[in-house]
């Protein structure tokens, strides 16, 4: 095997050992909602739809009241690129657009689970997402991701 042959399959094997170890440091989620919400499951570019606020509503047309985690949370860099399927730094710049042209304003922020969940408690539109090992409280539910 030749050097460029043996230097190209080394940095396959780099790169598939840092993908998986990506994968592995990605914290688990759960969509919440508060359990006056109708619906059990929602497509993931409805939620995506509902945090970015091109949608306002639920489909029964109750507002919706979504919730964010901190920007430098691991738990909403999960969250960003699975369900926004963009990075949190794009999905800051997309709030700062929308700010900057007077459209609207990004969801609130909590700091941590238990404020998340406070906050989709409180509100019958709320929606938000905590660690999967998290305890809801009643009043929360979870709204399983459907493509």
């Amino acid at each position: 095997m030749s050097w460029r042959a043996a230097l190209l399959t080394m940095l396959l094997a780099v790169t598939a050992v840092a993908a998986e170890s990506a994968e592995a440091e990605a914290p688990g989620f759960k969509i919440v909602v508060n359990a006056a919400n109708p619906g059990n499951a929602a497509k993931r570019q409805t939620v995506a739809d509902l945090f970015l606020k091109k949608a306002t509503r639920w489909t029964d047309g109750a507002m919706a009241a979504p919730v964010d985690q901190s920007l430098t949370s691991k738990l909403r860099s999960s969250f960003s690129e699975q369900v926004l399927q963009q990075p949190p730094a794009a999905v800051h710049n997309y709030w700062q657009r929308q700010i900057f042209s007077g459209r609207e304003q990004p969801p609130p922020v909590k700091a941590s689970d238990q404020e998340v969940l406070t906050y989709v408690q409180a509100r019958a539109g709320g929606i938000g997402y905590v660690s999967d090992s998290a305890t809801l409280p009643s009043g929360v539910k979870e709204l399983k991701l459907v493509d």
